[in-house]
Protein backbone atom coordinates (compact mmCIF):
# COMPACT_ATOMS: atom_id res chain seq x y z
CA UNK A 1 0.00 0.00 0.00
CA UNK A 2 1.42 3.56 -0.91
CA UNK A 3 0.57 6.38 1.61
CA UNK A 4 1.70 9.77 2.54
CA UNK A 5 3.10 10.19 5.97
CA UNK A 6 3.28 13.16 7.95
CA UNK A 7 4.50 13.54 11.38
CA UNK A 8 2.95 15.18 14.09
CA UNK A 9 4.92 15.26 17.85
CA UNK A 10 6.78 11.73 16.70
CA UNK A 11 3.52 10.20 15.76
CA UNK A 12 3.04 8.94 12.08
CA UNK A 13 0.21 10.48 10.34
CA UNK A 14 -1.58 8.85 7.19
CA UNK A 15 -2.67 10.98 4.88
CA UNK A 16 -6.48 10.26 4.01
CA UNK A 17 -6.72 7.76 6.75
CA UNK A 18 -8.42 8.55 10.11
CA UNK A 19 -8.04 6.31 13.36
CA UNK A 20 -10.94 5.48 15.49
CA UNK A 21 -11.51 3.07 18.17
CA UNK A 22 -12.04 -0.58 17.41
CA UNK A 23 -15.33 0.05 19.22
CA UNK A 24 -16.60 2.67 17.33
CA UNK A 25 -15.73 0.75 14.00
CA UNK A 26 -17.34 -2.13 15.03
CA UNK A 27 -20.33 -0.25 16.19
CA UNK A 28 -20.87 1.15 12.61
CA UNK A 29 -20.17 -1.90 10.99
CA UNK A 30 -22.69 -3.74 13.37
CA UNK A 31 -25.41 -1.01 13.03
CA UNK A 32 -25.24 -0.03 9.12
CA UNK A 33 -26.47 -2.17 6.42
CA UNK A 34 -22.48 -2.59 5.00
CA UNK A 35 -22.72 -5.19 1.79
CA UNK A 36 -23.42 -2.55 -0.44
CA UNK A 37 -20.13 -0.82 0.72
CA UNK A 38 -17.86 -3.83 -0.54
CA UNK A 39 -18.84 -2.64 -4.38
CA UNK A 40 -16.27 0.18 -3.42
CA UNK A 41 -14.40 -0.71 -0.97
CA UNK A 42 -14.37 -4.31 -1.00
CA UNK A 43 -10.45 -4.26 -2.43
CA UNK A 44 -9.46 -1.04 0.29
CA UNK A 45 -6.71 -1.72 2.71
CA UNK A 46 -7.64 -1.58 6.64
CA UNK A 47 -4.80 -1.02 8.62
CA UNK A 48 -5.24 -2.96 11.67
CA UNK A 49 -2.80 -4.18 14.81
CA UNK A 50 -1.90 -7.86 14.13
CA UNK A 51 -3.09 -9.01 17.71
CA UNK A 52 -6.31 -7.65 17.04
CA UNK A 53 -6.50 -9.66 13.74
CA UNK A 54 -5.58 -12.65 15.01
CA UNK A 55 -8.19 -12.19 17.79
CA UNK A 56 -10.79 -11.34 15.33
CA UNK A 57 -9.54 -14.47 12.94
CA UNK A 58 -10.03 -16.93 16.53
CA UNK A 59 -13.36 -14.89 17.76
CA UNK A 60 -16.01 -17.49 17.59
CA UNK A 61 -18.37 -17.19 14.97
CA UNK A 62 -21.59 -15.74 14.82
CA UNK A 63 -23.80 -17.57 12.64
CA UNK A 64 -27.71 -16.67 11.36
CA UNK A 65 -28.50 -19.68 13.03
CA UNK A 66 -27.51 -18.84 16.62
CA UNK A 67 -29.29 -15.08 16.43
CA UNK A 68 -32.25 -17.26 15.73
CA UNK A 69 -32.53 -19.32 17.87
CA UNK A 70 -31.83 -16.54 20.15
CA UNK A 71 -35.18 -14.76 19.28
CA UNK A 72 -37.10 -18.15 19.69
CA UNK A 73 -35.63 -18.80 23.04
CA UNK A 74 -36.08 -15.29 23.99
CA UNK A 75 -39.88 -15.62 22.78
CA UNK A 76 -40.34 -18.88 24.97
CA UNK A 77 -38.87 -17.38 28.30
CA UNK A 78 -41.53 -14.02 27.18
CA UNK A 79 -44.25 -16.70 27.61
CA UNK A 80 -43.54 -18.44 30.28
CA UNK A 81 -42.51 -15.04 32.48
CA UNK A 82 -45.68 -13.76 31.84
CA UNK A 83 -47.71 -17.29 32.83
CA UNK A 84 -45.58 -16.56 35.98
CA UNK A 85 -46.70 -12.31 36.46
CA UNK A 86 -50.24 -13.81 35.64
CA UNK A 87 -49.99 -16.23 38.33
CA UNK A 88 -48.73 -14.30 40.46
CA UNK A 89 -50.96 -11.14 40.08
CA UNK A 90 -53.90 -14.18 40.55
CA UNK A 91 -52.41 -14.68 43.82
CA UNK A 92 -52.12 -11.63 45.11
CA UNK A 93 -55.62 -10.58 44.24
CA UNK A 94 -57.42 -13.52 45.67
CA UNK A 95 -57.68 -11.93 49.13
CA UNK A 96 -59.82 -8.88 48.02
CA UNK A 97 -61.85 -11.63 46.04
CA UNK A 98 -60.72 -10.69 42.82
CA UNK A 99 -60.52 -13.28 40.53
CA UNK A 100 -60.04 -13.83 36.70
CA UNK A 101 -63.18 -14.66 34.58
CA UNK A 102 -64.15 -16.54 31.79
CA UNK A 103 -63.37 -13.61 28.95
CA UNK A 104 -60.12 -13.02 30.96
CA UNK A 105 -58.97 -16.60 30.01
CA UNK A 106 -60.17 -16.36 26.82
CA UNK A 107 -57.82 -13.08 26.32
CA UNK A 108 -55.43 -14.97 27.39
CA UNK A 109 -55.73 -17.95 25.26
CA UNK A 110 -55.90 -16.06 22.43
CA UNK A 111 -52.90 -14.13 22.81
CA UNK A 112 -50.95 -17.29 23.54
CA UNK A 113 -52.64 -18.65 19.99
CA UNK A 114 -51.35 -15.46 18.31
CA UNK A 115 -47.81 -16.16 19.92
CA UNK A 116 -48.52 -19.98 18.43
CA UNK A 117 -49.48 -18.06 14.95
CA UNK A 118 -46.46 -16.19 15.26
CA UNK A 119 -44.07 -18.87 15.89
CA UNK A 120 -45.49 -21.35 13.28
CA UNK A 121 -45.07 -17.74 10.60
CA UNK A 122 -41.15 -17.81 12.17
CA UNK A 123 -40.68 -21.26 10.94
CA UNK A 124 -41.90 -20.82 7.43
CA UNK A 125 -40.09 -17.71 6.75
CA UNK A 126 -36.72 -19.69 8.28
CA UNK A 127 -37.34 -22.24 5.08
CA UNK A 128 -38.28 -19.22 2.73
CA UNK A 129 -35.07 -17.14 3.22
CA UNK A 130 -37.47 -14.29 4.77
CA UNK A 131 -35.81 -14.71 8.25
CA UNK A 132 -32.77 -12.59 7.82
CA UNK A 133 -35.01 -9.93 7.44
CA UNK A 134 -37.18 -10.93 10.30
CA UNK A 135 -33.97 -11.01 12.58
CA UNK A 136 -33.06 -7.77 11.57
CA UNK A 137 -36.64 -6.08 12.53
CA UNK A 138 -36.29 -8.05 16.02
CA UNK A 139 -33.18 -6.52 16.49
CA UNK A 140 -34.02 -2.67 15.79
CA UNK A 141 -36.89 -3.55 17.88
CA UNK A 142 -34.82 -5.00 20.58
CA UNK A 143 -32.60 -1.83 20.10
CA UNK A 144 -35.26 0.15 20.31
CA UNK A 145 -36.70 -1.00 23.69
CA UNK A 146 -33.19 -1.41 25.55
CA UNK A 147 -32.79 2.52 25.53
Amino acid sequence: MDAKLKTDHGKAIVEGKTAVPFKTFVGLVLQRKVLSLFKQWGKEPVIIDSELLTDLASAQQDSQENKEQLVTVTLGVGVLAGVFVLAIAQIALAPWGIYLKEREFLIIAGGILGLGVLAFALGRAKKKGKSQKLTDTMEKITSIVSK
